[in-house]
C-alpha cells in the first residue's frame, strides 16, 4: 500500500529503482522482527492503554529482564545500518520547514516530513511544490486530498471574514445615521425652545405693559379724586 501511493507522487522514470528500494527494506527488516513494547498491565487491565512506560517498580520481573517476561527497549532491537533512518518505502526521511529545504531534496533518495511547526499557509505552499516537483511527503497520506481541504478551509475562512467586516460596516452606518439623526432631533429642540422662550418672553411683556397701563390709570383717578 505504501509503494503504490508512492509512485502516484514520483516520475515513472524512477518507479524501479524506488521499487527495489522498497523490497530491500522490507526485506531487511523482515530478518529483525521487533516485539510490540507494551505496559505488562496492559494485557490484564482493560482501564490501562497498550502503550509504553519504562517499569520503575523495586520488584519488577521486567526491569530486572527476567526469563518469559515482557521485553525491554534495547539498542539490539534497532534497525540495520543500512536501513536507519530510512522510511519503509527505502527514503531518507528529511524534516523540512520551508520550499527552499524542499527544493534542496533528491526525490529519488530522499523523503520530505513537515516539521510540526509549519503554519498552514506555508503548508500549503510547501504540498504545491511537492506535487510538482514529485518529491514523497511521508507524514502525509493524499497531498492533492489535503491541498484541496486547506483550500476550502482558506475560502471559506475569507468568507466568513468578508461577512463579519460587511456586518461591521453596517453597524458602523447604523449608529452614524442614529447619531445624525440624534444631532437633528437635538437642534430642532433647541430651536423650538429658543422660540418658546421669545413666545414666553413677548407674553410676559405684554401682561407687563397692561399691568402699568392699569396702575397709570388707577393713579390718575385717585389724584382726581382728591
Amino acid at each position: 500500500m505504501v509503494v503504490t501511493s508512492f509512485i502516484k507522487q514520483v516520475k515513472i522514470s524512477n518507479y524501479d529503482n524506488i521499487l527495489k528500494m522498497a523490497e530491500e527494506s522490507k526485506e531487511i527488516r523482515k530478518k529483525n522482527k521487533k516485539p510490540d513494547f507494551i505496559v505488562k498491565e496492559a494485557k490484564f487491565c482493560a482501564r490501562v492503554k497498550t502503550r509504553w512506560r519504562f517499569p520503575r517498580g523495586k520488584h519488577s520481573k521486567v526491569r530486572q529482564m527476567h526469563r518469559g517476561r515482557q521485553a525491554l527497549p534495547t539498542p539490539g532491537y534497532g534497525a540495520p545500518k543500512t536501513v536507519k533512518h530510512q522510511h519503509r518505502s527505502g527514503l531518507l526521511m528529511v524534516v523540512v520547514h520551508n520550499q527552499k529545504d524542499l527544493s534542496s531534496l533528491n526525490p529519488e533518495k530522499e523523503g520530505a516530513v513537515i516539521a510540526s511547526t509549519v503554519g498552514k499557509k506555508n503548508k500549503l505552499v510547501i504540498l504545491k511544490l511537492a506535487e510538482e516537483k514529485k518529491i514523497k511527503i511521508i507524514n502525509v497520506k493524499d497531498v492533492s486530498a489535503t491541498v484541496l481541504k486547506m483550500e476550502n478551509e482558506f475560502t471559506e475562512k475569507k468568507k466568513l471574514k468578508t461577512e463579519k467586516l460587511t456586518e461591521r460596516s453596517k453597524k458602523k452606518e447604523e449608529k452614524k445615521k442614529k447619531a445624525e439623526e440624534k444631532k437633528e432631533k437635538e437642534a430642532k429642540e433647541k430651536v423650538k425652545k429658543a422660540a418658546d422662550e421669545k413666545k414666553e418672553g413677548l407674553e410676559e411683556s405684554v401682561v407687563e405693559d397692561v399691568k402699568k397701563k392699569e396702575e397709570r390709570e388707577a393713579e390718575k383717578i385717585i389724584t382726581k379724586r382728591q
